[in-house]
């Protein structure tokens, strides 16, 4: 199911599936010009058959909009809170990929006491630059540029589009149902725009100095209390090994379960390049760490 609420002034939108008899399993997606379908495609249906499984669409993504003002971190904790809060959701695992793996970070290390375990493919936050610094500062100084992709991306044609999505599978990977994500893709790039919005998430761009990040995550790791699974597709050029290889020591420092799991053939979008190994790598996991 599909529904739509409405938090802190805003509308969240949030697809449900599997049991409220299970174990609730809650998914967050990346940054930019992803959403709850796109990242999810795969691995929700899978989720579904064993877990009560709740796929949520940040604000700016997906059906979550419009929204105005600044959605920072701080803001957007806010509306996760209240968005749990909503869905009657008191204990839960969290799989995140990317920004929403960075927020999960957070809010497990607020309410240690909701969040059951998590699985984080490559979440953002972990080092102290991105690739590409100081061109990244200069490009979102320079006036008009920060809706440059949208405004390229709304005038692409269907064919456009799909050679767009295929070039976010490495290796010998492609979508198993391109047609569908292809779809979705046209829906978030017309919502991006038909909305206003820049092209990267307030997330993000507060983070952005000339020389080094502004914020990480490294002090909050070791705050977490749950047991947690990190995974990379050992293409990607966002999150570096050694990155995750230092917040997997981080995690331990709480006491609990870390471990990361690392796949050929895949990049930063690991549930869809390799979803069958993905799969079973978060079912597995949640098997052990759930009752």
């Amino acid at each position: 199911t599909h529904r739509v609420l409405t938090v802190c002034g805003g509308p969240v939108s949030a697809y449900e599936a599997g049991s409220k008899q299970n174990p609730a399993v809650v998914l967050l997606h990346g940054a930019m010009y992803d959403e709850a379908r796109f990242s999810w495609d795969q691995l929700f249906p899978a989720l579904s058959e064993r877990y009560h499984v709740l796929a949520i669409d940040t604000p700016r993504h997906g059906h979550s909009r419009p929204w105005s003002g600044e959605l920072g971190r701080t803001k957007l904790l806010e509306i996760l809170e209240e968005t749990f809060r909503q869905l009657e959701l008191t204990k839960f695992s969290i799989v995140g990929l990317s920004m929403g793996g960075g927020l999960a970070i957070e809010y497990a290390a607020k309410h240690a006491e909701q969040v059951v375990s998590m699985a984080l493919f490559e979440p953002g936050g972990l080092g102290e630059t991105v690739t590409g610094q100081l061109f990244t500062y200069c490009y979102i100084h320079t006036p008009g540029m920060l809706r440059l992709l949208s405004k390229r991306y709304v005038k692409m044609s269907r064919p456009q589009i799909e050679k767009t999505l295929r070039s976010l599978y490495t290796g010998s990977s492609s979508p198993i149902d391109p047609e569908r994500l292809i779809t979705i893709l046209q829906d978030e790039i017309r919502g991006k725009f038909e909305s206003g919005e820049n092209d990267m998430d307030d997330w993000q761009l507060s983070g952005i100095g000339a020389f080094k990040l502004k914020w990480n995550l490294l002090g909050t790791i070791p705050q977490i209390q749950c047991p947690t699974l990190w995974l990379r597709g050992e293409n990607s050029v966002l999150v570096k090994q050694c990155e995750m290889e230092r917040a997997v020591l981080l995690a331990r420092q709480g006491g609990c379960e870390a471990s990361l799991s690392t796949y050929p053939n895949a990049g930063h979008m690991l549930p869809l390049e390799q979803p069958e190994q993905a799969n079973r790598a978060v079912l597995e996991f949640l098997t052990r760490t759930t009752k």
